[in-house]
């Protein structure tokens, strides 16, 4: 039982709690983006391209308050929070640049299952956004 909390108290508060905690709000801000871009996409027909720019931008307003306050801290007390919020859009802008065109290719040349290649782009995304986060962000 000592040995378990230990792994626990590992992955919350010691060496791994940033990619722990980034990896939990990741999860959440994969709902929030999902349920946005189905709702767009099956219920408003709004197409897969404006989804995905509706959810993904739900999901990094998310990302942004839990990140900020939760996974990094706000260890950046002094820098101004207008900054850290360019910062943030200016990766998260590149990400969803970039989702897009994977999915326009997945889906629109490969005949991904707009799901299938929605999933794939979104944890390519993930890699590239934790380490900016982490080392240039907050």
């Amino acid at each position: 039982m000592q040995r378990e909390v230990k792994k626990a108290d590992c992955f919350l508060r010691g060496k791994f709690r940033h990619l722990t905690k980034f990896s939990l709000v990741g999860i959440l801000n994969t709902l929030v983006d999902f349920l946005v871009f189905t709702a767009l996409n099956g219920i408003f027909g709004a197409g897969y391209m404006i989804s995905q720019i509706g959810g993904y931008s739900f999901g990094v307003l998310n990302s942004f308050i839990f990140n900020k306050k939760w996974t990094f801290g706000d260890r950046n007390s002094g820098k101004k929070r207008l900054l850290e919020f360019c910062q943030f859009l200016i990766v998260n802008g590149i990400s969803l640049a970039v989702t897009l065109i994977a999915m326009s290719y997945l889906v629109g040349k490969m005949g991904f299952n707009l799901y299938a290649g929605k999933i794939l782009v979104t944890l390519a995304a993930q890699f590239t956004n934790f380490v900016l986060y982490k080392f240039w962000i907050f």
